[in-house]
């Protein structure tokens, strides 16, 4: 609104309507002559059609005829008021403002209030805009920005929203017209929002259209307080109001998941290749050579039997079957570690200590080579939650492993089991003092086919592979200790309480 001005004062001829009504009559701007109580005294043409009145009708009517319905009963004390302190001033200008022709069609304008005293009595001119054209075309622009597949915020010079598409308040959680008027820095998480203006007044500077967020990590804030990856375009504009920025914005939630799922099926893939050519390896080599030495052992026992050396023919045919023996527990071990990733990862309560103490008991008897004792220690409650399979899986091949590979030469060989609890985590440890792992073989401790015991070459050498796999599928982490004194493995789990 423009400074006040005092009152022109128009001390003329008794003609001195008559010459407003000529004024009025060649001015191509609708316009009206009101009286300090609300009478309309003068009207032009202009405004008659305006409003869809006959010429002269408006005349000695109050100016609230062409007001709307729900403004009309406050306006005579607006006018009141205006008309003890009278000052130029303009309405209308950044917000709606109608008047209501004479069949109640309600016609968006801008006015222009000029006071003025004609013969010591206080009138007031009003200049009239019919803005219809602009608002539709505004509608027509708002249409557009609605129908947008992004969000687009336009931004003053002074940081000041003044434009907001309808998809702006959705992503940020605001009401329909809500974000209008905030400061850009309501949109940026608090840790941000101290630079900011130091980067936008930069840009207002530069006024060069780029983006933001592509290849890197830019969040926004919901009116909720929650946060989002964004990218940003920003466009420069220029108008006869001054300078604006035009942001366009994309949630890009659901393409960094996407992001995200893509490279973890990649690392996946990577792995079961590496898994498919380990298994390949496998069947040329491992599984191979038993299925030689049987068929060798039959075409012996077939020549046996021709030569009539039943002996023979039976510790061939003996041999064969503990071939095909180890064979097919080798192929089951195969089997289980491919079907690892496919069980299911629903959790329950466990009882570590039942668990161990089934584990041991369904180990084979002793063979004779010494007796193994089991030692447990269970500092925590013996009650937490994982997947029952996966965590028997676990414990089945370490105890295992630790009774098949102890120390003949030692007077007493052990497997200790102990669990305790550390912060978030349960940390299930199995030791032994058995023969232990050569330290040259340390890396290649949880690959599938290693086996370090050549004088006990008995197992798959998928065992400890398939420990880690599900060690890895319960969000843990394995790592073990090893020397001529024995080996532990300690298993790190995430401690979920009952």
């Amino acid at each position: 609104m423009n400074a006040p001005q005092h009152p022109i004062d128009v001390r003329q001829p008794d003609d001195a309507l008559a010459r407003l009504e000529f004024a009025f009559n060649i001015s191509p701007t609708p316009m009206l002559l009101v009286d300090e109580n609300g009478r309309i005294v003068l009207t032009n043409r202009q405004v008659e059609i305006l409003f869809e009145y006959d010429a002269g009708e408006l005349t000695d009517k109050l100016v609230e005829v062409l007001i709307p319905e729900d403004v009309k009963p406050h306006h005579p004390d607006l006018r009141e008021a205006f008309m003890q302190v009278p000052a130029q001033r303009f309405m209308g200008t950044g917000r709606d403002l109608f008047g209501v022709t004479k069949t109640g069609r309600p016609v968006p304008i801008e006015i222009g209030l000029h006071p003025f005293s004609v013969d010591d009595d206080m009138h007031v001119l009003v200049a009239v805009l019919d803005i219809t054209e602009r608002k539709a075309g505004e509608l027509k622009i708002r249409r557009a920005l609605d129908a947008a597949s992004s969000a687009m915020v336009m931004v003053d010079e002074e940081g000041r929203i003044t434009l907001a598409n309808a998809l702006a308040d959705q992503m940020f959680g605001y009401p329909a017209g809500g974000l209008l008027g905030e400061a850009i820095e309501q949109l940026l998480p608090e840790r941000h929002r101290f630079r900011h203006p130091v980067y936008r007044r930069g840009f207002f500077l530069g006024k060069t259209s780029r983006s933001m967020g592509v290849g890197r990590s830019l969040f926004a804030l919901r009116r909720d307080g929650t946060e989002f990856p964004v990218e940003i375009g920003l466009t420069p504009i220029e108008t006869s109001d001054g300078h604006f920025v035009m942001s366009t914005i994309n949630d890009v939630t659901e393409a960094r998941a996407q992001e995200r799922e893509a490279r973890a099926r990649n690392k996946e893939l990577s792995r079961l290749n590496t898994e498919l050519t380990q298994f390949a390896y496998s069947a040329s080599h491992d599984l191979k050579a038993p299925l030689t030495s049987i068929s060798g052992l039959l075409r012996f026992a077939g020549e046996d039997l021709e030569a009539g050396d039943l002996e023979e023919v039976k510790s061939s045919i003996h041999k064969a079957g503990d071939l095909a023996h180890r064979l097919s527990s080798r192929i089951e071990d195969m089997l289980t570690i491919a079907r690892a990733d496919h069980v299911k990862d629903d959790t329950e309560v466990v009882d570590l200590a039942q668990i161990v103490a089934e584990v041991w008991s369904d180990l084979p008897d002793d063979d004779g080579s010494g007796e193994v004792t089991l030692r447990t220690d269970f500092v925590l409650a013996s009650e937490f939650r994982t997947n029952p399979t996966m965590l028997r899986g676990v414990l089945e091949n370490l105890i295992g492993n630790a009774k098949t590979y102890r120390d003949q030469t030692r007077e007493e060989c052990f497997v200790e089991v102990t669990c305790r609890e550390d912060e978030d985590s349960i940390v299930v440890t199995v030791g032994d003092n058995g023969i232990g792992i050569p330290e040259r073989h340390h890396g290649d401790v949880f690959k599938m086919f290693k086996r370090f015991a050549s004088d006990r070459n008995t197992g798959s050498g998928l065992g400890l592979a398939l420990v880690k796999k599900y060690v890895d599928l319960l969000a843990g982490t394995i790592d073990f200790e090893s020397s001529d004194a024995g080996t532990t493995f300690r298993v790190t789990l995430p401690n979920t309480p009952v």
